[in-house]
């Protein structure tokens, strides 16, 4: 299994009432939190190319995403753990390189 820590590009509003009658109205009240693309894209497109394994988003604003920092003694996101092993920690500037050690780690695990 392979676990990432990171913070996701999602859009939040106040209330999911408060979105529909919004919408009703073709206003958009929700505000996108984005995260940087160039990170997000390059790490899914390692994990895209790795064997076919289930892989599970954490926010590193939940308990288990604090747990996980703590645990590998980071605070660089994107954190990539694949069979309870660190594999990757902080941008992801070559794909190549995250997919090479993935593949490591799944190989042994």
């Amino acid at each position: 299994m392979i676990e990432v820590v990171a913070i996701v590009p999602v859009e939040v509003g106040i209330c999911k009432t408060c979105d529909q009658v919004a919408n009703v109205f073709k206003i958009k009240m929700r505000e996108e939190l984005p995260y940087g693309a160039g990170d997000l894209d390059a790490l899914l497109q390692a994990l895209s190319k790795a064997e076919p394994h289930s892989v599970r988003f954490t926010s590193p604003f939940t308990l288990r995403g604090l747990f996980l920092m703590i645990k590998y003694k980071t605070g660089k996101l994107p954190l990539v753990i694949a069979n309870g092993k660190l594999v990757h920690s902080g941008p992801v500037k070559y794909p190549d390189e995250l997919l090479k050690k993935l593949r490591a780690a799944l190989e042994i695990g």
